[in-house]
């Protein structure tokens, strides 16, 4: 994986249309619980902001805007589960052909 980005810097990818979405899918799959409840609290900070404030002041932009927010942390915890399977599965397969 490319080098680690700050939570902040994962956060404005997740949130912004000029972010990265693969980046930030690979840089969320291989963090650990503490550094995703980080993002995810961020995120959450940007989707609280959205529904208060609106987007430029537009409420309905913003309730639309937070639920887009919302669909793509989803798809990241699906993402998560999958990779925390597949490291699982990993570490299983290596355990069994240490015996």
């Amino acid at each position: 994986m490319a080098d680690q980005l700050s939570v902040a810097e994962v956060v404005e990818h997740l949130t912004t249309k000029e972010g990265n979405q693969f980046l930030a899918d690979a840089q969320y799959a291989a963090a650990d619980a503490s550094r995703r409840r980080e993002i995810r609290r961020g995120v959450a900070q940007k989707v609280t902001a959205l529904l208060v404030d609106g987007a430029d002041g537009d409420l309905v932009d913003g309730a639309v805007s937070a639920e887009h927010l919302c669909n793509t942390m989803w798809h990241l915890a699906g993402l998560a589960v999958q990779e925390d399977e597949l490291a699982r599965t990993e570490t299983e397969a290596s355990g069994a052909g240490a015996h």
